[in-house]
């Protein structure tokens, strides 16, 4: 049985390639890479407005970030940073008061360190803690900043007593954890230790 539909097949390859032996030959398409590689240049053209557009954008932000600083550095400082606490005379060096702000702020930041890590707080507690941590944060950024110590001073002083709140919102809860009267006497003692 293959035998016959072999023979059968060769009869009809023959007549299909006798009628396609006589079609007339066609002409060949006009080569098409010309216009393809022109259309292709046009897309790799620079556009302006692909360069422009994230430069405009890289600008506004740039902007953005940089024009509060600039407001800030250009605004005078307030009379009330600039004038030396009560308790400090007005003689007293800029830089031994300095000395005096950084060790302070050493200290207070042990003492919350301590105080933090074993007292738990209320949620209004804690959320006034999280934005006087942000504040000295704040005040961090802007002594990265300050190059004179003439400069630095007012933000040391803004820097303690923001530490000062800090311990005061730490210090209220580890008096409360106790809950009894004998933890308002440790938390003097330990309160004026670092005082």
């Amino acid at each position: 049985m293959p035998d016959r539909d072999r023979t059968l097949n060769i009869e009809h390859d023959r007549s299909l390639a006798a009628a396609l032996r006589a079609l007339p030959d066609a002409a060949p398409q006009p080569d098409l890479w010309p216009t393809l590689a022109l259309a292709l240049a046009e897309r790799r053209k620079p556009r302006a407005w692909r360069t422009l557009v994230p430069l405009a954008l890289a600008a506004g932000l740039l902007l953005a970030l940089l024009l509060p600083r600039a407001l800030v550095h250009e605004s005078a400082p307030p009379e009330v940073a600039a004038n030396p606490p009560p308790g400090v005379p007005a003689t007293a060096a800029p830089t031994d008061e300095l000395d005096a702000l950084r060790t302070r702020s050493q200290t207070l930041e042990r003492w919350i360190a301590a105080v933090a890590a074993r007292a738990p707080q209320s949620s209004r507690d804690l959320m006034a803690a999280v934005e006087v941590e942000d504040l000295i944060g704040l005040v961090d950024l802007q002594l990265g900043g300050a190059h004179a110590p003439t400069d630095a001073l007012p933000l040391w002083r803004q820097r303690v007593a923001l530490l000062e709140d800090l311990a005061t919102i730490r210090g209220s809860a580890f008096a409360i954890a106790a809950n009894d009267d004998g933890a308002r006497g440790a938390f003097d003692a330990t309160y004026n230790r670092i005082n």
